[in-house]
Order: structure tokens, then sequence, then C-alpha cells
């Protein structure tokens, strides 16, 4: 079994190779987005573009070429692999509507887990619009690199005011008024509320500390499996769910989330 640190240097180089594919879409793209490839799956509101299909070819070229017998689990692809003890969970395009609005909000989460004891090793959060870099290996820390600085993550301050909580909505309308109902209990702890439209992204704030907790209650694996680690790894409980899709909270030891 490769160390955690081997693995976070495969993960760091597959989620570059995701972001430079985001990257350069990003600077051909424009406000009708004409070239993207764009169509809808699942609920009104839910978007795939060829953007997405080619950071994923570009994601899993990497991990193959570093494991070729890995079970890879995407968001655009079937699972390949099998047979060995470690799979990867990648998403190419985390917060594909931000990417499509022109907001800066997405990237490419890659994350690795050990299949026996279903313990997450390594995981990546890269960031191309925003120069961002978020990692963190099982019992290495959590990271954030930008503009070549490196920067130790270890969650919101105590003191941390105002305090926000970040939230994801479903795209599925009656999941959607759920998650709305339960607002006003959630937010007795909170000053204000912000939602990022990237659940990869909105685990990496709490890491650093610009946000206070996170929820979100209707995800697949993929869109959270390397955000959770590197909140996790910042020092925060972060309740994973039990299946492929659910929900999933972080949020700092002295800030208990509803």
């Amino acid at each position: 079994m490769p160390s955690a640190s081997d693995l976070l240097d495969i993960a760091l180089s597959a989620a570059s190779a995701g972001a430079a594919v985001l990257a350069e879409a990003a600077r051909d793209r424009d406000a009708s987005s004409d070239g993207l490839g764009l169509r809808t799956k699942g609920a009104s509101g839910d978007v795939v573009t060829e953007i997405d299909l080619r950071a994923e070819r570009a994601i899993r070229a990497v991990i193959a070429e570093h494991r070729p017998d890995d079970e890879v689990s995407g968001e655009e692809y079937a699972t390949t692999g099998s047979g060995s003890a470690l799979r990867w969970s990648i998403d190419p395009l985390d917060g594909t509507s931000n990417f499509v609005r022109g907001l800066p909000h997405y990237g490419s989460s890659v994350a690795v887990q050990d299949v026996d004891s279903g313990a997450w090793l390594a995981g990546v959060v890269h960031a191309p619009e925003l120069d961002h870099v978020y990692s963190a290996g099982s019992g290495l820390g959590a990271y954030r690199e930008s503009g070549g600085i490196r920067r130790r993550l270890r969650g919101p301050a105590t003191d941390a005011t105002p305090v926000l909580l970040a939230v994801g909505f479903s795209y599925d309308p009656e999941q959607r008024a759920r998650q709305l109902a339960e607002l006003p209990t959630r937010m007795s702890a909170f000053t204000d509320l912000r939602s990022i439209g990237s659940a990869a992204l909105g685990l990496c704030l709490v890491a650093e500390g610009s946000v206070d907790a996170f929820i979100e209650t209707d995800l697949y694996e993929f869109d959270w499996a390397a955000g959770a680690l590197i909140a996790e790894e910042a020092g925060l409980i972060v309740k994973r769910p039990a299946t492929m899709r659910g929900g999933i909270v972080a949020h700092p030891p002295h800030l208990p989330v509803a």
C-alpha cells in the first residue's frame, strides 16, 4: 500500500490536469456558453458540459498512469478498475453552474480511499480561477497553496464574527423545499448565510476558516470526498453520509450544527 503522501502527490497531479482543462476553457468561455457543449442531466438546472467530460478524461489519465489497477469512480463516466485496495472518487468540475455563468467558485476534486478500511487517504480540490489548491493527506494536515504561498489550514477561529453558515441546495424542487424549510432551525447559531455553489469548495472554505460550517443534504460521494478529508484534517468534525448519496456536515467542535 503506498503512503498517504505518495497518494497525495498523485491526487495533486490528477487534479492539476483537470484544472488545466477548466482554465483553458474559462479563457475561451463567453456569456452565451457557446462551445461548452451544454446539456441538462437529471433535474432542471443540473448541467453538464463538454468541459466536464474533457476534465474527467484528463484526471483519469493521470491516475491510470500511476495506479492502473485502482478503481476509479467519477461523475461523468462509468466506474473502471477492480481488484485493488484503493478506490478514487473524482469530480472533474464541481460547480459547473458557476463555471457556465462566469463565477470563479469551481474546480477539480480528486480523492482516494482505502477500500478495506473505508478510510480516505488523500484529497485535493484545485480551483484554477481562484488560484487555490486545497489538499490533505490522512494524518498529514490540510493546506491551501495560492500564489506560491502554502498555508496550513486549521478551521475557523472560535471568536470569528460574523458567524457564517455555508449551504448548498438541491436542483430537485422538492428536496430544495425541504432544505429551505430546515434553514430557520439551522440558522439559530449563525449570523448570516452563504451558498457557494460547490460542495467541494464549501468544505474547503470551512477548513480555511472563511466560513464557520457547511451543510448540504443531497450530494453524491464525488461531491464531498476530497473536501471532507480536507476539512477533517483541518480539525473539523465531519459527518459523512453512510451511502453514496446523502448529506454532509462540517463544523468546528465549538459550533455544533443542528
